[in-house]
């Protein structure tokens, strides 16, 4: 399995990450894949994809008490019809036999999509567009999931929400890294 833990130089922004994973390169076969995942509706390939996730998180030694999805905006959700990193945890849920926590993390507000924003606008982008509905989270490690990581920026934001709802250290996973 080719390795994604190359030095993005985004850490210097990652606030609230504890760290930042991704099962592999957002590459070769890799990128049509996630594309066809994502914006196709090929819904079956969760299941591998999240082998892939769990395989990377074995290797490093990785887990949390609860597996967490980047949430789309219900809007956004009624558009695709299935939110990708929603499918991504539940399968990477039953692989590790963990649960997620009562509550959900939720988008407030739509933000317009990362593709094509250069890093500085990624995390303005989605500044202070999340937040934890739910009870306090009380120190516990959670593994954060999405299915491409950039900048980090979403899932920063992400992990920002849920630290200020008490949890531990958030671990950002994906499918795969693009490399910036």
């Amino acid at each position: 399995m080719p390795s994604a833990r190359r030095d993005c130089g985004c850490r210097a922004r990652l606030r609230s990450l504890a760290r930042l994973r991704s099962a592999v390169a957002y590459e070769g076969p890799v990128e049509p894949a996630v594309q066809r995942f994502k914006y196709e509706g090929w819904q079956r390939l969760a299941a591998p994809l999240a082998q892939l996730i769990g395989e990377r998180l074995a290797i490093e030694g990785l887990a949390g008490r609860w597996v967490i999805a980047v949430p789309l905006h219900p809007e956004r959700l009624r558009q695709r019809g299935y939110n990708q990193a929603e499918l991504l945890a539940r399968d990477l849920r039953q692989r590790m036999r963990l649960s997620s926590p009562k509550g959900e993390l939720v988008r407030t507000r739509p933000t317009p999509p990362q593709v094509g924003r250069d890093r500085l606008r990624r995390f303005e982008n989605v500044s202070g567009a999340f937040a934890w509905r739910g009870g306090r989270l009380a120190g516990e490690s959670i593994l954060l999931v999405d299915d491409v990581a950039t900048t980090g920026a979403t899932l920063d934001a992400c992990a920002n929400a849920l630290r200020a709802a008490g949890s531990g250290p958030v671990t950002g996973v994906s499918i795969a890294r693009v490399n910036v």
